[in-house]
């Protein structure tokens, strides 16, 4: 399959790679939607390639992208049939950790008390290429009503945004500054409107 590298310098590239395979924990997800964030261009611009920017990594082609959203189609041999199925949507949230300490456990996996094995799109391939492996663990299903594209601005901008003003714990009575206009402070903005008038819908044409 082909997938997009970015060697540094403002550079990137088109390379061949074998198609995945998933191991007795992972499923593939064939991409449907692959999204770019700001923090990409970091690695799009690093001097001597995402590596150097200390994330780990051996200097070897990886395939970039951390917004994934797409269908599974392949399982491993550990992953419960009765929780992730072939053919099932999904988002993918883009670090690989131990699987098992409290802070993976929790969704919190770049927060591993053993270390991130993997950030993908950076120091694992990621998602702009046809197929993806990952962790089922990683997996977060997506309602039908949502499309793969506003599925993968979720995956980490808006997701990220979201998580933010969640944790706030806001009333619709306070008052909240946001600052710049990136894609997380714009759906910071959407997802506060959207909260106050009292539902909340990733799926609609403002997320």
């Amino acid at each position: 399959m082909k997938g997009i590298v970015f060697l540094g310098n403002k550079n990137l590239e088109i390379q061949d790679f074998k198609d995945p395979t998933p191991g007795p924990n992972d499923v593939i997800i064939e991409i449907k939607a692959s999204g770019m964030c700001g923090s990409d261009l970091k690695f799009y611009r690093a001097n001597s390639g995402p590596s150097s920017l200390g994330l780990g990594g051996d200097d070897k082609p990886v395939i970039a992208g951390h917004e994934p959203c797409g269908v599974v189609v392949e399982i491993g041999s550990n992953v419960s049939k009765n929780t992730f199925y072939k053919g099932m949507r999904v988002m993918q949230h883009h670090y690989e950790g131990c699987g098992n300490c409290f802070h993976c456990s929790t969704g919190w996996q770049q927060l591993c008390n053993d270390g991130v094995k993997a950030v993908f799109g950076v120091t694992g391939n990621g998602a702009h290429a046809k197929y993806m492996r990952c962790p089922a663990s990683t997996l977060v299903p997506l309602r039908e009503e949502i499309s793969f594209i506003s599925g993968a601005a979720i995956s980490c901008g808006t997701g990220t945004a979201w998580g933010a003003l969640d944790r706030l714990s806001l009333k619709a009575s306070q008052t909240i500054a946001i600052f710049g206009m990136g894609l997380s402070s714009r759906s910071s903005f959407n997802c506060w409107i959207t909260d106050i008038d009292g539902w909340m819908n990733f799926g609609s044409n403002n997320s």
